[in-house]
């Protein structure tokens, strides 16, 4: 019994999750950018594993997740054109993983997947980056003032 109802708990929040981000619209803001991000790596996990297994309907359902996400409210990590312009390349990128699975071409989803995960690493360079930048600046030392 126990077993059952840990199983079952381990279930729930990766189903509130799906459930959830199927029904968000742009400027929704029952996410927080934390629950999104989770989402968007279950989502992207998922798409791999409908490559691997060349199950369309997964990438498909998946990739159109993916593209609901980009659009919430609880993406907007940053207001930047920078941010923007990242933003915009991975829903491109998602947006051609949806089309891909669609056409049923597998080389394409693979390539899109990959796109897209290259996109999230840029942007999460650029945010890690705008932190650094952000920090205040202290003086050199004073051995290297001296001189």
């Amino acid at each position: 019994m126990k077993t059952k109802m840990f199983w079952l708990a381990s279930l729930v929040p990766g189903i509130g999750f799906a459930g959830l981000a199927a029904t968000l619209t742009p400027n929704d803001p029952k996410l927080t950018t934390r629950e999104v991000m989770r989402s968007k790596l279950d989502s992207s996990q998922k798409v791999l594993e409908g490559i691997a297994t060349e199950n369309f309907a997964t990438i498909t359902a998946n990739a159109q997740r993916l593209v609901v996400l980009s659009q919430v409210a609880g993406w907007q990590a940053r207001q930047t054109p920078e941010y923007k312009q990242l933003t915009a390349e991975f829903r491109r990128q998602a947006e051609s993983l949806v089309k891909a699975a669609k056409d049923g071409n597998p080389e394409a989803a693979s390539l899109a997947w990959f796109q897209l995960t290259i996109s999230c690493v840029n942007c999460h360079k650029h945010i890690r980056g705008s932190r650094t930048v952000e920090a205040p600046l202290h003086s050199p030392p004073a051995f290297l003032a001296a001189r």
